[in-house]
C-alpha cells in the first residue's frame, strides 16, 4: 500500500484550542469583515480566511482558481496574472475562500488504514527560545493567551458548538490527527529573539510571559492509502465540500490555512525590527469575559539576551521547505508576519 505525509501550514489571525484530553485541535480563523478599531483607534483591516491545497490530483469540487484570493495573494499583479499564479502554486489541487466553514481531515478510502492518533510535539529544552530545529518544533512557542490576563481568560466555549455566536469566527478546523507542531518563530533581524507582552499604548506593567513565539503552526499526518480527503460542513453541520487529494509528482499533500490582511511581499527579506503585533488584540474577544481592549497585552519585540540564536539555524530549509509556500510568495522573509508581530495565539481548554 502506498503512503505519503500531508503537511498543513496554518499561518494568520487564529487562535488554536487544544482540548483537555488532548486528542483534539480547534483552530479558529478570526472574522474581521466587521467594523472594528484597535485601541489606538486604528481600523483593524479585513483578513482574508483561505485553503489552498497543492496536490498531483484533486476531485470533488476543486477549483483551480478563485478571482477573490487570486487578486488578495497577489494584489500587485493584473487579474490573469494572478489567476495563473494561484492556480501554478497549488499544481492539481484546488483553492476556497473560507465562510462559516468546519473543516476536518479522513481518510480518502473506508478501507485505509486509521489516520494516526494526534500528539503535540513537545521538548526538554527549559530556555524562552529555541535553540535547535528539534526545539524548535515544540507547540509552546505558540503564545498562551492564558498567560496574559488575570482569571485564566477562558475561551467562550459556545465557539465550539453548532452556530457559534455570530461574527466572531469566519471558520474552524478541527485537527484530530498527526503531529501539531511549530512550523516557523518569529524572526527578529536574523536572530530568534523573546517576545514581550504590553498594552498597545505602552502604559503598564510588561506581563513576565516572556519567549518566543511561533508565526506558523504545522501538522504533519503520514496517511497510509493513495488519498486524502478535506471535507467541509457549515457550521450547523449542513455538508457542503469536499476535496479528495492525491501526492504530486515529489510524493506529498500540502495544504495552506491562511487568514491574513492585505499585503505585498517585500522585495528584501531584510527586516530588523517587526511593528507591534496590535491585531492580537482581537484574540480577546474569543474569551467567555473580555477585557477592555486599551488593557489587552500585545507582543513587541524583546531585548535579546545571551547568546544570539541564528534563526535560519533552527529553521533548516531541508525540512521547511514549503513549494506552496514558495508558489503563494509566503515563504520566509517575504510573509506578512515576518514585518509585524501577528502571531497565532492558544487557548487551551479548559
Amino acid at each position: 500500500m502506498s503512503s505519503f505525509v500531508l503537511r498543513i501550514l496554518f499561518s494568520g489571525l487564529m487562535a488554536f484550542v487544544p482540548s483537555e484530553d488532548g486528542t483534539e485541535v480547534t483552530v479558529l480563523l478570526l472574522n474581521t469583515e466587521h467594523a472594528s478599531h484597535t485601541s489606538d483607534g486604528a481600523v483593524l483591516p479585513p483578513h482574508k480566511p483561505f485553503i489552498v491545497a497543492r496536490a498531483g490530483d484533486c476531485t470533488g469540487t476543486c477549483p483551480k482558481r478563485d478571482a477573490d484570493v487570486a487578486g488578495f495573494v497577489y494584489r500587485d499583479l493584473g487579474a490573469t496574472a494572478a489567476g495563473d499564479a494561484l492556480e501554478a502554486s497549488h499544481v492539481d489541487g484546488g483553492v476556497w475562500s473560507l465562510n462559516g466553514s468546519d473543516l476536518t481531515i479522513r481518510k480518502g478510502s473506508t478501507s485505509d488504514p486509521a489516520l494516526p492518533a494526534l500528539s503535540i510535539a513537545s521538548s526538554a529544552g527549559a530556555s524562552n527560545i529555541p535553540t535547535t530545529s528539534a526545539e524548535r518544533e515544540d507547540y509552546k512557542w505558540v503564545a498562551n493567551l492564558k498567560q496574559l490576563c488575570s482569571g485564566g481568560c477562558a475561551l467562550n466555549s459556545a465557539l465550539l458548538g453548532s452556530n457559534p455566536p455570530a461574527g466572531l469566527i469566519a471558520a474552524r478546523f478541527r485537527i484530530r490527527n498527526g503531529k501539531v507542531f511549530t512550523w516557523s518563530v518569529a524572526r527578529i533581524g536574523g536572530n530568534v529573539t523573546p517576545v514581550t507582552f504590553k498594552r498597545l499604548d505602552g502604559t503598564g506593567s510588561a506581563s513576565s510571559y516572556v519567549q518566543a513565539v511561533a508565526s506558523a503552526v504545522g501538522v504533519d499526518i503520514q496517511v497510509e492509502g493513495s488519498s486524502i480527503e478535506l471535507a467541509e460542513t457549515s457550521f450547523s453541520g449542513d455538508p457542503r465540500r469536499t476535496m479528495r487529494l492525491e501526492p504530486d509528482a515529489s510524493g506529498k499533500v500540502e495544504m495552506a490555512v491562511l487568514n491574513l490582511p492585505p499585503f505585498v511581499p517585500p522585495a528584501s527579506p531584510d527586516n530588523e525590527a517587526p511593528e507591534v503585533g496590535k491585531h492580537f488584540e482581537a484574540y480577546y474577544d474569543l474569551l467567555q469575559n473580555p477585557p477592555a481592549r486599551e488593557t489587552r497585552l500585545v507582543p513587541r519585540v524583546g531585548t535579546a539576551t545571551g547568546t544570539p540564536v541564528g534563526w535560519q539555524s533552527v529553521h533548516p530549509q531541508s525540512v521547511l521547505y514549503s513549494d506552496l509556500l514558495n508558489g503563494l510568495r509566503m515563504n520566509a522573509g517575504r510573509s506578512m508576519y515576518d514585518r509585524v508581530l501577528c502571531p497565532p495565539a492558544s487557548i487551551p481548554l479548559p
